[in-house]
């Protein structure tokens, strides 16, 4: 919650090994009954049988026939495999290594129209807006990758970075977990997210006192909470900030949303006191800079107006890219004041 992680995880590609089965499909997963060699996911998918019992594709597999079977009947899930798409998009993703996006992009592009509910058109047009800065763009395209094939551990882990690049740490955290959770454990990418969340779970020990569990409980209720004040339920909110700060003490936010609940009761003392805490946790926390200036300038028993309230993602928004808040609110009243209001 209150943790700046330096991880910059790379984007990754497809791998570029023949499966050993057929000899003609990228091989996507690690094979343990085969001495560990790379096998595609159609051969994965036909020789899978009861000794594949304990690995993760037979195991997620037997659970998503289930879910088909019980929503749509005896519908089978079936994955096309075309070597000539797969070859086409591993050259679009070498024009994307060779800084030449654009091509990328327009090779993609075309392979789209003519093949939109193909997973790796899906997953390399993603790599292309993830490398453009379009992360929005980029999630919805490796989430449709993703939905098209349940197993597609490239398309998890460049998610997953690119929730890291919009400095959403908990959706990072959830989507290398989720990555883990469902594929290999020998792949390359599980080891490499395994070994980040390693870090990012000492980093919450050291920092909050938590381990990576609690922490994204508390980020939970922290997120029902900034709900709560959405909806101008100030004692429910606090509340819940209550239950974050018994969890993680150390957390500016939270301390700070709770100054603000009291604010808007007319609290004013006790509203100063959780900004207080907040900037004793945090004293660059400008977002509690400005508004204990603003309690403090309201009369006892006089509660801060609601229609004043906005929600500012701060440390995302302003914090870890080195913006500073109480600058950018003077150039919008000096903008404000410059041309007048209507």
């Amino acid at each position: 919650m209150g943790s700046s992680y330096k991880l910059e995880p790379a984007m990754k590609f497809m791998k570029k090994k023949k499966c050993i089965l057929c000899n003609t499909a990228i091989g996507k997963r690690v094979c343990r009954e085969r001495n560990n060699e790379i096998i595609c996911s159609k051969c994965c998918a036909s020789t899978r049988n009861q000794t594949c019992e304990g690995c993760s594709h037979y195991n997620y597999a037997e659970k998503y026939h289930a879910a088909r079977f019980y929503n749509a009947g005896s519908n089978e899930f079936i994955i096309e495999v075309n070597e000539d798409i797969e070859k086409a998009v591993e050259e679009a993703l070498k024009l994307v290594n060779e800084g030449r996006i654009e091509d990328a992009h327009n090779a993609l592009e075309e392979l789209l129209k003519n093949h939109p509910n193909y997973h790796s058109v899906q997953y390399g047009m993603g790599i292309v807006h993830a490398f453009k800065n379009m992360y929005d763009e980029a999630m919805t395209f490796f989430d449709k990758a993703i939905e098209i094939f349940p197993y597609f551990t490239e398309a998890y882990y460049n998610k997953a970075v690119t929730f890291r690049k919009k400095c959403d740490v908990v959706n990072y955290i959830k989507t290398l977990k989720k990555l883990v959770a469902i594929s290999d454990e020998y792949d390359d990418l599980v080891v490499t997210a395994r070994n980040i969340l390693n870090d990012i779970e000492k980093c919450t020990m050291k920092n909050e006192g938590v381990n990576l569990d609690t922490y994204l409980d508390c980020e939970r209720k922290f997120k029902q909470a900034a709900s709560c004040m959405k909806n101008r339920q100030w004692e429910k909110a606090i509340s819940g900030l209550k239950e974050c700060a018994a969890i993680i003490g150390n957390h500016p936010q939270t301390w700070g949303n709770m100054g603000l609940c009291y604010a808007f009761m007319g609290e004013k003392q006790l509203a100063l006191a959780s900004l207080s805490k907040a900037l004793e946790i945090d004293p660059y926390y400008e977002l509690a800079i400005v508004n204990r200036v603003i309690v403090e300038n309201l009369k006892d028993g006089e509660k801060l107006s609601a229609n004043k309230y906005e929600s500012v993602e701060y440390y995302k928004d302003f914090s870890l890219k080195n913006k500073s808040y109480i600058q950018s609110v003077l150039e919008e009243t000096k903008s404000i004041n410059s041309k007048g209001i209507t």
